[in-house]
Order: structure tokens, then C-alpha cells, then sequence
């Protein structure tokens, strides 16, 4: 609106100059200079009137304290001069902006305090843009009213259903959920979350210490428990080894009939050498002793 005042009053001093260029020393001059100044009047009425909305953006229009409530798509379109056009983003936006993050203090199911680092994606729908600002105003004020009281609520409430160690369990997609769930309840309609992101979660002292100390005994735990394992393990090799050792001397056991004894004594006779003295079992248990000799010896 600022452009097309500037071009009435253009316009204007044109038709005056116009009027005043008879009495002037050059009136071919100043008739020259009037139409100027009432051509670029005229100019910038018409360029008043035409709008361009660019690519992810929405208009608003209003006049006299009044919007229209048919909202201004990505393109050219031809306006009231008068009428003040808002724009608005529907693109995915991330608050906080610029990769910010918002710290957030809330209380897990046991009344423990932890600090939170959130960060989100939310759009704007383009088809109620002109309600938003006719309920909420600017894009400026839909975020800083509805998307940071929205999270800072959302957060506090999904937070307030978990415990200690599902914040910190090292898959954080369930909570980030249910804070999904919770904003996108606190926003109504009025904006589409997209997505949520727990940056980094802080605990108190007291409780991260005693996060740390049951860490280290699990991993105690873990280590004694292989160790137990090892032992296990060398046990049972142990057993199988005695056991293939039993079996293999019951099987020799079975096997040493007294006619395969007879047989490997005289086997072991035949392997002797000539002259040598051995021991002859009798019945009545009294060894003889004889002396081997070869058949054709001296």
C-alpha cells in the first residue's frame, strides 16, 4: 500500500506541475517532466496490483482491517492495489530456526529432572493459512505462540509418562514418538509436526553417576560371566577326555582274553633272540626258568 500512495502522490504532482507549466519560464519542460511524473505514478498503480507468490510460499490479502479468506497460491495474480499481501512459508521448517535447539527442563515418572536439547520439522498448511492469521497472525507470531508452547508442553507431558531409563535407553525412537504425538495434540490443526528430534539428555549428577555405576557392573557381570564360561567349557573337555580314555581302557580290558594272551606269548617267543631266559608259568604257580634256543643252534 506504502507503493501505490507514493504513486498517487506522483500523480499528482504531475497534474499540478501540469497545470502550473503555462506560467513557468519553460513550459515545454515542465509539461515534459508532469507526464513523466504522472506516467511513473501510473507505472507503479499497475505493478501495485500485480503479486507474485513464489515457490513454498501462501499469501494472505487484506484491506481495511479485513482478510480475505481465499489464500494466495505459488504464482502471479492480480490484486487490489490498495490490499497489503502476507506471506507465509509451507515449507518443512525447523524450530528452533537455523538449526538452533530448544532446551527443555521436564520430570520422568520418578520426579527425577533431566534437561532435554529438542529440536523439530513442522509445515504450515497452505489451505488454512488465512484462518491462522485471522485467529494468530504472522508466521512470526504462529511460532513463537503455537510451535514453542506446543514442544515446550509436548515434551514436558511425554516426558513425564517415561522413566529414567527409557530416556536414556540408547534407542530413543519411542520417545521421540510419543513427544511427536504429544506436540502435534498441543498444536491442534494449526500446524503439521513432521518430525522430532531428541538432540542430547542430561540427568542429574546423582543419576548419572548411578547410570555409570550400574553400567560398570553389568559389564562386571558380563566379564565374570564369560570367564564362568571358560571354565565351563574346559570342564566339559576335561570329562569328554577321561571319558574317551575309560572307554578306551575297557575296550583293551575286554579285549584281553587268555587265548589272545597265549597267542601274543608265543608271538612275543618267536621275536626273541637265541639264548635268552624266560619264565614258564606252571599250575601250581612255581616259575621254571628255560633257556630259549634256536632249532640247528650249538
Amino acid at each position: 500500500m506504502g507503493f501505490f500512495m507514493f504513486a498517487i502522490i506522483l500523480v499528482a504532482l504531475g497534474g499540478v506541475l501540469r497545470v502550473v507549466a503555462t506560467s513557468s519560464p519553460d513550459p515545454g519542460k515542465a509539461r515534459l517532466l508532469s507526464y513523466g511524473l504522472m506516467l511513473g505514478g501510473v507505472l507503479l498503480v499497475l505493478m501495485n496490483t500485480v503479486v507474485v507468490i513464489e515457490v513454498g510460499e501462501v499469501g494472505v490479502k487484506r484491506f481495511l482491517g479485513r482478510i480475505d479468506t481465499n489464500p494466495l497460491h505459488q504464482g502471479v495474480h492480480i490484486v487490489n492495489p490498495l490490499a497489503s499481501i502476507d506471506r507465509m512459508s509451507i515449507r518443512e521448517q525447523s524450530f528452533p530456526a537455523d538449526g538452533g535447539i530448544e532446551e527443555i527442563e521436564a520430570q520422568t515418572s520418578e520426579q527425577l529432572n533431566v534437561n532435554l536439547e529438542i529440536a523439530i520439522l513442522f509445515s504450515i498448511d497452505a489451505d488454512i493459512a488465512t484462518d491462522l492469521y485471522q485467529r494468530i497472525g504472522t508466521e512470526q507470531q504462529i511460532k513463537s505462540q503455537i510451535v514453542l508452547n506446543a514442544v515446550r508442553n509436548g515434551v514436558r507431558d511425554a516426558v513425564a509418562t517415561k522413566s529414567i531409563n527409557e530416556i536414556f535407553s540408547p534407542d530413543r525412537r519411542e520417545v521421540a514418538n510419543d513427544m511427536k504425538q504429544e506436540i502435534q495434540a498441543k498444536a491442534g490443526d494449526r500446524i503439521q509436526v513432521i518430525e522430532v528430534f531428541v538432540r542430547d539428555v542430561q540427568a542429574p549428577l546423582l543419576v548419572r553417576e548411578a547410570i555409570e555405576e550400574k553400567l560398570q557392573r553389568e559389564q562386571q557381570v558380563a566379564a565374570e560371566r564369560f570367564q564362568t564360561e571358560i571354565i565351563q567349557e574346559r570342564a566339559l573337555q576335561k570329562m569328554e577326555e577321561a571319558k574317551g580314555i575309560a572307554e578306551a581302557q575297557l575296550i583293551i580290558t575286554e579285549g584281553l582274553t587268555p587265548e589272545y594272551l597265549t597267542f601274543f606269548y608265543i608271538e612275543q617267543l618267536t621275536a626273541m633272540p637265541e639264548g635268552s631266559v624266560i619264565y614258564v608259568p606252571t599250575e601250581g604257580g612255581v616259575p621254571l626258568l628255560r633257556t630259549l634256543n634256536r632249532p640247528g643252534g650249538g
